[in-house]
């Protein structure tokens, strides 16, 4: 799915949609839709923050039942991405963090769902998961 960078989100959504916030969001929904992956779009998630030890409420781009409760967030800033995942790492939520970069590479979807397989693998299989 390629979606046009002047095109009006509200334009792209559809009656089934949940409310993305932005166009990347629709896109990587509409990649687990095509996947058949069902999920909770900004489900609240209660997150300690091991920087001072305080409860917060997150609200990660997509939760995946599924996939043991996973989380794929995304971060339009880059350089915010290793701090959420060492967050979420903190807090044993397997998560998947995707910016700008990640959207642009060929083959983006498949690329999202074997990452998904693998963080699945890695959190609920860690003796059978080899790294290739």
């Amino acid at each position: 799915m390629n979606i046009q960078k002047d095109t009006e989100l509200t334009d792209l959504l559809n009656e089934d949609d949940p409310p993305y916030e932005s166009a990347e969001e629709l896109r990587i929904g509409r990649a687990l839709d095509e996947y058949g992956i069902p999920f909770f779009y900004r489900k609240p998630t209660v997150i300690m923050n091991p920087a001072d030890k305080h409860n917060e409420i997150w609200q990660p781009s997509f939760t995946l039942p599924q996939y043991g409760c996973s989380v794929i967030d995304y971060i339009a800033e880059q350089k915010q991405a290793a701090e959420r995942i060492d967050i979420y790492r903190y807090n044993q939520i397997p998560a998947t963090v995707i910016g700008p970069k990640d959207l642009d590479k060929p083959n983006f979807e498949q690329s999202l769902y074997q990452k998904l397989k693998e963080e699945f693998c890695r959190w609920h299989n860690p003796m059978a998961y080899k790294e290739q």
